[in-house]
């Protein structure tokens, strides 16, 4: 072959190479290219990591005195009366009333001295209250039968709603009789205590430390500084804000009837 045939096909070749690559066409030339090896990083050395610091511990909170509970007025925040703020403190803790403030209200005396002409006498306060501790002075002079069902005394009642559904905290000489009381406050039925006894023993013509506490579905009744019974009221009603009345129960006709006078009467309503 001669020199100028070998050029020729030489430069022909050159031309088709070039062609191809411009192409994108792949030409085999009998070997395979080497593929990249995953990279490893050499024996002995650990990946490296992220250094992780450690957050400065929160400093303990400095001790600090009691939460007193608070009076409050229309304009004004005060403490409470050192005689009740201990009590209350005492009842949140125990679990007698869900909120440690709330509001202080003093109500007038009540008193009953002359024969109703009707078994259950309730007489309203006009101040409403859904949880609360209620302290009052109750002085007896009761007369004829003081057991269940024939029963006489004098107390409260609460959470008493405009169809006039409500519970009673009536005292008598021998128990505290918790009910619930519908139709206008002439149809009442009592309930027991799902603690205590509910028993007392108070005389005629002294005065009693009464305490009520209502905590949503519970309550608790002290005299004279003891527990008498814890009660157990509705899961499903009479949960929400009702009016306090003063109450009585009697029956002239039947022989047994109460006159009583209530003293020294504060309601601590429970609220945020």
């Amino acid at each position: 072959m001669s020199k100028l045939h070998l050029h020729r096909v030489f430069g022909a070749f050159s031309v088709f190479v070039l062609i191809s690559l411009s192409c994108g066409l792949s030409i085999d030339f009998g070997q395979t290219a080497p593929t990249a090896a995953p990279f490893q990083l050499p024996t002995g050395i650990a990946p490296a990591t992220a250094e992780i610091i450690p957050t400065a511990q929160p400093q303990q909170p400095l001790a600090t005195e009691a939460v007193i509970p608070t009076l409050e007025t229309d304009s004004v925040t005060t403490e409470l009366p050192s005689d009740l703020a201990a009590e209350v403190r005492n009842y949140y803790e125990m679990g007698y009333l869900p909120f440690q403030n709330g509001k202080l209200y003093v109500l007038d005396d009540f008193s009953r001295s002359s024969l109703p002409s009707k078994i259950f006498d309730f007489s309203r306060t006009g101040q409403e209250a859904q949880d609360f501790a209620l302290w009052a002075d109750i002085e007896l002079d009761s007369k004829g039968s003081t057991t269940y069902p024939n029963y006489t005394g004098c107390g409260f009642a609460y959470r008493v709603q405009n169809n006039s559904d409500g519970y009673t905290a009536i005292l008598t000489n021998n128990a505290v009789r918790m009910g619930y009381c519908k139709n206008g406050m002439t149809q009442c039925e009592l309930f027991g205590t799902t603690f205590g006894t509910g028993e007392v023993n108070v005389r005629n013509g002294t005065k009693a430390k009464f305490l009520l506490t209502i905590n949503k579905d519970v309550a608790h009744v002290l005299v004279d500084g003891a527990l008498v019974g814890q009660y157990t009221l509705f899961t499903t009603k009479l949960l929400g804000m009702g009016e306090i009345y003063f109450g009585a129960v009697s029956d002239l006709n039947g022989g047994y009837w109460s006159n009583c006078q209530i003293s020294n009467v504060r309601v601590w309503e429970s609220i945020p």
